[in-house]
């Protein structure tokens, strides 16, 4: 068998947005480090397949997937805050076939992990912040409906809280929603299973405290099928679009914790968000959860 994770990712994930401060070149970047690191040479890359219109209906509304295939701007797509045009519509629907497929070999093999995704803004009607199509939702979705998971627990560590994902699954008793974010940021938040709102400014310590406490309980509690780890780097000390003081060392006492807490479960990973100053900061970082879940720390 091969080494784990096994990892999903295509060159077409990598979008030309210009000067836009979301960094998406950081998807080839982190390919490129995985493929230098002799450490990864015998894990897997599997290039994806496009998520289907009807995989994507399982949790989008047929008047937004519309706007989206016919490339509309309409109010339901212009809170992404990105173009919207055939390369991008095409790279998330890319992006979240790679998803789906992570998500299918970590059931087959215990952890995959897709090299992008974490679309978690993106509402089952409209699109927010940088996401057109909410992927973790529909991988979720999907593999319910073909009876192959029952429960998954979506640990949302992204420092914006996933939003979109906690709307859509709000009434659902079988996808617990946690989520640890910085309360005082976008986006206006959402009622999820259970949120860890963080003040601007915290550091390793309160924050690796909070998040263990809450991953004990949420154990104690709920017993998932399927665990989605929403693996942002954006809690880091010097991202742009966080306020919280996270250090490297820190975020990797983050990745062990969620990985060493359920690894008797089959684990999805996402990358999500990430704009740290120094772009390489960022590719470092996610980077870096690719080692913690391939045991390399």
């Amino acid at each position: 068998m091969s080494a784990l994770p096994i990892f999903i990712y295509s060159d077409r994930y990598n979008m030309d947005l210009g000067e836009h401060v979301f960094p998406s070149v950081k998807y080839r970047y982190i390919r490129e480090a995985l493929r230098q690191d002799e450490r990864f040479s015998e894990h897997k890359f599997l290039e994806p397949l496009p998520l289907s219109y009807e995989e994507a209906a399982s949790v989008h509304k047929k008047a937004y997937l519309e706007d989206l295939r016919e490339l509309n701007f309409s109010k339901r797509v212009y809170r992404s805050e990105l173009p919207l045009n055939r390369m991008i519509v095409d790279a998330f629907f890319l992006a979240a076939g790679g998803t789906l497929l992570a998500a299918e070999m970590a059931l087959q093999h215990r952890l995959g992990m897709n090299l992008a995704g974490g679309f978690h803004h993106a509402f089952a009607d409209h699109a927010e912040g940088f996401c057109y199509l909410n992927d973790v939702a529909i991988a979720i979705r999907v593999l319910q409906k073909q009876k192959r998971i029952r429960k998954a627990l979506v640990i949302d560590l992204d420092v914006h809280q996933g939003n979109g994902t906690a709307r859509i699954f709000r009434s659902s008793r079988s996808v617990y929603t946690f989520s640890v974010h910085e309360e005082k940021n976008y986006p206006p938040k959402e009622k999820g299973s259970l949120n860890v709102g963080l003040e601007s400014g915290t550091s390793d310590e309160q924050y690796l405290e909070a998040l263990e406490k809450n991953l004990e309980y949420i154990k104690s509690k709920f017993k998932p099928d399927l665990v989605v780890y929403v693996a942002g780097v954006d809690p880091y000390e010097n991202d742009r679009l966080g306020g919280l003081s996270v250090s490297k060392e820190g975020m990797a006492r983050r990745d062990i914790l969620v990985r060493d807490y359920f690894q008797e479960v089959p684990m999805l990973a996402v990358l999500a968000g990430g704009y740290a100053i120094n772009t390489q900061d960022t590719v470092d970082l996610h980077v870096q959860t690719c080692e913690v879940l391939a045991g390399f720390r």
